[in-house]
């Protein structure tokens, strides 16, 4: 499972593990904005599922501390918690047998980033800055060896003081449509797919992936919209393969074929040592360009190298559906 972290102030730490809770913020700028930055955020959130680890970076201390759990599922509240904000995208957590007194500092992150280990650790985005974002499951136990390292082994368990009340898992019901039924941005169909993966759907589709991510970082200034990742079923910290999804709201081009392979080499280079088995590519989107079906059949038929087109539908009531498109 994959780890989440949150970048906040102290005093907003502070609130969220003494309630158990933790929130994003609603947009604040004109209507259409507002609401593909929403969808934005409910796109990271229902990544979430229960049991996920849950970490804080305090950016003004530039520590990091844990460990939690989320619990539950997210939903949407506007009751006042925090002072400075709503914050109503919201997810309850719990504690864990990790309780660690001593965090880790900005300087430990960016030693373990220069040493390879941790590669979608992201305090900022290739837009901007990031209120939250997940790593991988084995990054978190990097990580957590790290705390293991600068804490006592004899941990006393962390105890949430003033437990927030559950609340009805409504959150998808914030995902925005349009007039005809359809997502209403690419963020809403994000938020529909991270809903979809923390449920573990599509294994008919990419097999038994172990862990999932969305926006990953690269060294090519931009972020992959979805990576799934398999880890061998006897060490799950041994990655065997990874799958890159590119999505599109509706149409998919040859400038987003061009970049969904600029990724697969980016994988391919920094991540699989150049072995081919190691990395497959999807995308995902309503409709394909001619141009983009020709030039994935012929590279089929040429290099033996597979393209995966698939095409979605969803609905009002939140779910997506993916199909495959024959490809000849």
């Amino acid at each position: 499972m994959p780890a989440h972290v949150f970048v906040l102030n102290d005093e907003n730490f502070r609130i969220c593990i003494h309630k158990g809770l933790v929130g994003l913020p609603s947009a604040s700028i004109d209507a259409r904005q507002r609401n593909a930055t929403n969808d934005a955020l409910l796109s990271r959130l229902l990544l979430m599922r229960e049991n996920d680890y849950v970490l804080f970076y305090v950016a003004g201390k530039q520590e990091l501390h844990g460990v939690w759990q989320a619990e539950g599922q997210a939903f949407y509240d506007e009751t006042e918690v925090w002072p400075q904000k709503i914050y109503p995208f919201r997810f309850r957590l719990k504690s864990t047998k990790f309780s660690f007194e001593n965090p880790l500092r900005r300087k430990d992150i960016l030693d373990l980033s220069n040493k390879g280990l941790l590669w979608t650790f992201a305090l900022q985005r290739a837009s901007g800055s990031n209120a939250m974002f997940a790593i991988s499951s084995v990054e978190f136990d990097t990580i957590l060896q790290e705390f293991l390292k600068a804490n006592p082994f004899t941990i006393p368990k962390s105890v949430i003081l003033e437990p927030y009340p559950v609340r009805p898992a409504n959150a998808r019901g914030e995902i925005h449509f349009s007039a005809a039924g359809l997502p209403e941005y690419e963020y809403s169909v994000m938020a529909l797919l991270a809903e979809a993966f923390a449920q573990g759907k599509f294994q008919d589709i990419f097999g038994n992936y172990t862990d999932y991510q969305q926006y990953v970082p690269t060294s090519l200034g931009k972020e992959m919209d979805c990576l799934l990742y398999f880890h061998h079923p006897e060490n799950p910290n041994q990655t065997m393969s990874y799958h890159i999804i590119e999505v599109k709201r509706d149409r998919f081009d040859k400038d987003c074929l061009s970049q969904l392979i600029g990724y697969e080499a980016w994988i391919l280079h920094s991540k699989a040592n150049g072995d081919l088995k190691m990395v497959r590519v999807s995308a995902i989107a309503r409709r394909f360009d001619d141009d983009v079906v020709d030039y994935v059949a012929k590279r089929k038929q040429i290099e033996g190298k597979e393209i995966r087109l698939l095409k979605y539908e969803a609905s009002r009531e939140g779910t997506i559906e993916l199909k495959p498109m024959e490809i000849s």
